[in-house]
């Protein structure tokens, strides 16, 4: 239960709409909207992100689409899709007429076919207008994750603002999400300490806490804290850059999954992020960016430094404390 204090430092979604998304421009928007012109941009510009296999912008090129030749392994995505919306997951092929979704089903070519015309047709678009289909390489899980989910792949959410990170979550995908990491499809989402890259406090769907998680390598129950996440300092960079090269976004959400071959991708650019990654933390994301919004940000490198030195919660110190001593330790690869 939260005190008045802390309540007072958290963001509603009134103040974010009235004050936080006003930082965000009419360019940037269009840009973060769009998964295509996304990708184009950060993949211009050097960034990574998950590989490009098709676009479909009519309803003849999805027909005559060699779909056969796709082995599975493959996201078809709506590029202006919202929450998650529309996103299917294929694991692999059966034949040429079939494949087996992440959640275990199987579905017909056709089947495939006709969900990209309903994408094309706009049901899955954030404003309801006729859109375009991305299909897109399914990402390589990093192992370090694979004790936590068998249904997709997990993904980083950075809350930029300023140039400055100034919260995390670890979201991971769940039976229930079948194979998405978003806490609206019930999703699990993990805090994330800012300085150390490892998880705090969790919470499943729409902000149930969890306080344990799953571990198949040990079968068992283990807690939600102390997971460390790779390459921590490079997915707080790479978010910072996303911001820098998408003009016009003050406020943005980066989602980066981490490829166990190359490290960290851009997988979407947020807008408009969601709110939830408050309570994972149990910290306001209001008290945070008031720290920083007036901060001149000399370099990425300056801005990682004031991520880490602000927001890291000494987590284990605590744990040490509280524990009179003895010390927890992370989980690494």
């Amino acid at each position: 239960m939260l005190n008045l204090k802390q309540y007072r430092q958290f963001l509603t979604k009134n103040e974010r709409n009235k004050i936080y998304l006003r930082k965000n421009g009419s360019e940037g928007r269009s840009t973060a909207d769009s998964k295509y012109k996304t990708k184009r941009i950060l993949g211009k510009a050097g960034v990574g992100v998950p590989g490009l296999i098709a676009r479909f912008r009519k309803p003849e090129e999805v027909e005559s689409y060699g779909w056969e030749k796709l082995e599975g392994n493959y996201v078809i995505k709506p590029v202006s899709g919202y929450g998650g919306e529309g996103i299917v997951i294929v694991r692999k092929k059966i034949n040429d007429e079939k494949y087996q979704l992440m959640d275990g089903k199987v579905i017909r070519v056709r089947d495939l076919k006709m969900h990209c015309q309903e994408i094309l047709a706009g049901r899955y678009s954030l404003y309801g207008l006729r859109d375009s289909v991305l299909v897109e390489e399914r990402i390589k899980i990093h192992p370090i994750f694979l004790a936590f989910t068998k249904t997709g792949t997990p993904d980083v959410r950075v809350i930029v603002y300023n140039r400055v990170p100034v919260m995390a979550m670890l979201r991971i995908p769940t039976e229930k999400s079948k194979g998405k990491a978003n806490l609206q499809q019930g999703a699990i989402g993990l805090g994330v300490d800012l300085a150390t890259g490892i998880t705090t406090f969790g919470v499943v769907g729409k902000g149930e806490v969890i306080k344990r998680i799953y571990d198949s390598r040990k079968k068992k129950m283990r807690k939600v804290n102390g997971i460390k996440i790779p390459f921590w300092t490079e997915i707080l960079e790479t978010a910072i850059r996303t911001q820098e090269i998408i003009s016009g976004l003050g406020f943005v959400g980066v989602d980066i999954v981490l490829d166990k071959e190359v490290g960290p991708l851009v997988l979407e650019v947020n807008a408009r992020p969601g709110l939830s990654i408050q309570i994972c933390n149990k910290a306001g994301l209001k008290a945070r960016m008031e720290k920083v919004e007036d901060i001149e940000v000399k370099s990425r490198g300056h801005a990682i430094n004031l991520a880490k030195y602000l927001f890291g919660e000494g987590f284990f110190e605590k744990l040490e404390q509280k524990e009179k001593g003895r010390t927890v330790e992370p989980i690494e690869v």
